[in-house]
């Protein structure tokens, strides 16, 4: 069986945008009960780490708007680790990401968790390490993120590899989540 594979910038796949600017978003903007901003400190592996949240009124999500998520979007670091990422399922619809992350929002054209997979492949890692600034800390800007050469197949064949690839790491969770307890 034969598969064709292309291979575009990502600029081409997907709209990236970076966080708000530290003017747009203040530590005394923070709530105790609101929705909760994503920070590079919640990229997990796949899903966000649910720990110390901060979290915006309502009418600060509204003049945040362009930084709500959607199911399906890519949240990066944007300093730091840079190759660093976690996936925006149905759970995490209606967050807000920080000004030190990135967020890639995949067309039609690629499908959103095969994006993320490709994205978790040590050498497209390495890719991202190698185009970021910066010797002390390294980052990452939309530009230089939409240039990252992504190669996928078929939107079906794409589906099938993400869907396998998501059983495997739902079955990693529910075991880790049996050794936690065991070990409680």
């Amino acid at each position: 069986m034969k598969f064709n594979f292309k291979t575009k910038p990502l600029s081409l796949l997907a709209d990236i945008q970076t966080g708000p600017f530290g003017s747009q978003l203040h530590k005394d903007d923070y709530v105790d009960i609101g929705t909760p901003i994503v920070a590079v400190e919640h990229l997990g592996n796949k899903r966000f780490s649910k720990q110390n949240l901060p979290c915006v009124s309502n009418t600060d999500k509204t003049r945040l708007s362009k930084y709500i998520l959607q199911e399906g979007d890519i949240v990066f670091s944007r300093v730091g680790a840079v190759d660093r990422c976690s996936f925006a399922s149905k759970e995490y619809e209606g967050w807000l990401f920080s000004g030190r992350c990135l967020r890639v929002r995949p067309n039609n054209k690629i499908d959103p968790q095969y994006l993320y997979y490709f994205f978790t492949l040590e050498n497209t890692k390495q890719f991202v390490r190698g185009i970021a600034t910066g010797a002390t800390m390294p980052s990452i800007n939309t530009k230089f993120m939409g240039e990252v050469p992504i190669t996928y197949p078929s939107i079906e064949l794409q589906r099938k590899i993400a869907s396998f690839l998501s059983v495997i790491d739902d079955k990693i969770k529910v075991n880790n989540d049996i050794n936690e307890n065991l070990t409680a």
